[in-house]
């Protein structure tokens, strides 16, 4: 009873949070007709860079919620053709990351079909290579077929960390943030029935793979509650998930349009 008053307490207050972030959006698209001057266009681009960043820690809240409620069935998994999921959010993410002069290169195999959650699989690479992006160099993304999976890799050319740095990342809970990323994405490859792994050697960046099965056909017999319906505010969800790399001028009214 207590954990469910706790549970209902922090859904409630992450609800009316939802909402002053949707008043500060509808705000900030109203101020964009007066943001004439290169001043009042840097103020609004702090606000919309401000707000997305709000939205991915609520994101993420409800996030961990969800994939940590043993009261529902949290995957909502539907066919998938990976090939083009991944070579859409790949065209999104080098597009967004060169705002941060983040280099990214990507390479999705062709012909991979499976049944998965589009969305938490989107999620899970946003984590991945948020936490690539922080290394300050470039980032490569693959999707590649492995046995009777598709691997998922991400890996940055930053200085690496050593075996205990590694590891730190996948305590529970979390130690810092990128520790947070780290523990979704998990999560969520293990959700599909996949893991998460990791190598790095120090000076030769951070290889970071997920493995999730290409299960065949669509699960029956099972109860499912429907998926969540909050959103970005109209933010591509690209652009939220990024947000903690991004400079400001990545939200300016100009780029957002």
């Amino acid at each position: 009873m207590e954990r469910w008053m706790l549970e209902s307490g922090m859904e409630a207050h992450l609800a009316q949070l939802r909402g002053q972030l949707a008043q500060m959006t509808a705000a900030g698209q109203l101020l964009e007709r007066y943001a004439t001057d290169e001043k009042s266009k840097t103020y609004l681009s702090t606000i919309n860079q401000s707000v997305c960043r709000m939205l991915r820690l609520v994101g993420r809240l409800e996030l961990a919620q969800r994939l940590t409620d043993e009261d529902e069935v949290r995957l909502h998994v539907s066919a998938l053709d990976i090939t083009r999921w991944g070579e859409d959010l790949a065209h999104r993410l080098e597009g967004v990351l060169a705002g941060a002069g983040i280099a990214l290169t990507w390479e999705v195999a062709p012909g991979l079909l499976g049944v998965a959650d589009g969305a938490l699989l989107e999620q899970l690479v946003l984590e991945l290579v948020s936490n690539a992006a922080k290394a300050g160099g470039p980032v490569k993304l693959t999707v590649q077929p492995g046995p009777k999976a598709v691997r998922i890799t991400v890996s940055d050319h930053g200085p690496g960390l050593d075996a205990q740095q590694l590891s730190t990342l996948f305590q529970q809970p979390p130690r810092e943030d990128r520790g947070m990323g780290v523990a979704l994405a998990q999560q969520i490859a293990q959700l599909h029935g996949g893991l998460l792994m990791a190598d790095s050697k120090p000076g030769r960046g951070v290889h970071m793979v997920a493995l999730i099965p290409l299960r065949e056909g669509m699960p029956t017999g099972r109860l499912e509650t429907p998926p969540p319906t909050w959103g970005d505010n109209g933010m591509d969800s690209v652009l939220v998930g990024l947000s903690d790399v991004l400079p400001a001028r990545s939200f300016a009214p100009d780029e957002l349009r």
